[in-house]
């Protein structure tokens, strides 16, 4: 059998569930689980995902009470029924021929899992594809390790999401591999880390997209919220370096990491609703933390686009009204910096 369970964690989503639901069941593949959890959501999400599992035989819900996305991801982990899982969030979509390609690619290479691409898609319809961050092909953790944390160009961790990703279920149960609760920036980015320091072998598909990320969702977020967030999944992701033995080994991209996650920080807080002021105090602090100024001399500036070079150039100079300018007015869709 080649059962695939695609899980679709659930939080507020009774807009989007159903459409999620639809483009599953509409893939090209057939032999699919769509595994919804409701992480308690307080609207007519659960409404919705019991009627879809009653009209549907492939659709399975689980209601549970709101503990994170993480935990719903667990919970569902331990109650699929495929032979490989996918995740899919609630408000997003997948092309119909997204699995069957999928499937077909981890099967022909004999891989652990297929990291495939996605495009974004906006209110209009239109389509903005993206490219993986490496060449497609085979490769085995060594191959990639010194890169996964941060290559060096403001990117962040090499493979940073689950979604859009078909893993073997088997080497997450064996392995007992999971999200880690409590975190809310980079869990993905964690869990991914584990997989691969335990599998032989994965893949990258480049193209064509597997994935669509609805674009309205993106809200710039405050800046406190984004420091706990980022500041928590930094401590997790210590500890995880240090059960596999690599802290030691990852120090460098440990360094650079410092500094792209203060250029997250001072992305969002100029791109925030907050005054030159009150951006200018924290920009100063930022740039000036621990470790930051380090990190940005070892940035791999060859391979960053020139927007990237120039912002970086901003904070290794301490630039910190120029900066807020720049991304305030002259770059006011602050995310396209950081994809880029």
């Amino acid at each position: 059998m080649d059962k695939i369970s695609v899980v679709i964690p659930a939080y507020n989503a009774e807009n989007f569930i159903e459409n999620a639901v639809n483009s599953v069941l509409s893939q090209t593949h057939r032999e699919v689980e769509v595994l919804i959890v409701n992480d308690g959501s307080g609207d007519r999400t659960k409404e919705i995902c019991e009627r879809l599992e009653k009209q549907h035989t492939q659709v399975r819900f689980i209601d549970k009470p709101n503990t994170g996305v993480s935990d719903t991801r667990n919970t569902a982990l331990w109650n699929l029924t495929g032979e490989y899982v996918f995740f899919l969030d609630a408000d997003d979509l997948l092309p119909e021929y997204a699995l069957e390609l999928l499937l077909g690619e981890i099967k022909r290479e004999s891989c652990k899992a297929v990291y495939g691409t996605h495009a974004y898609r906006y209110p209009d319809g239109k389509l903005l594809p993206r490219s993986a961050r490496i060449m497609s092909g085979v490769y085995t953790f060594e191959d990639i390790k010194d890169r996964f944390l941060d290559d060096g160009t403001l990117t962040g961790i090499l493979f940073g999401s689950a979604c859009g990703v078909l893993y073997r279920t088997d080497i997450l149960r064996e392995n007992r591999i999971l999200f880690p609760v409590g975190v809310a920036a980079n869990e993905d980015g964690i869990f991914n880390l584990y997989f691969l320091s335990c599998a032989d072998r994965f893949c990258v598909l480049d193209s064509p997209y597997v994935y669509l990320y609805n674009q309205w969702k993106n809200k710039v977020k405050q800046p406190l919220d984004i420091d706990r967030r980022l500041a928590k999944a930094d401590e997790v992701l210590l500890e995880s370096l240090a059960r596999l033995g690599l802290k030691e080994e990852f120090a460098s991209q440990l360094l650079r990491r410092r500094a792209t996650v203060a250029f997250v920080h001072a992305v969002r807080i100029a791109g925030a609703r907050t005054n030159l002021i009150q951006s200018r105090r924290y920009l100063k602090s930022l740039f000036n933390a621990q470790g930051v100024q380090e990190g940005l001399q070892e940035m791999d500036y060859e391979h960053m686009s020139r927007y990237k070079r120039m912002i970086c150039m901003m904070m290794r100079r301490r630039m910190y009204v120029l900066f807020y300018l720049v991304i305030r007015y002259i770059y006011p869709l602050a995310g396209k910096v950081i994809k880029r």
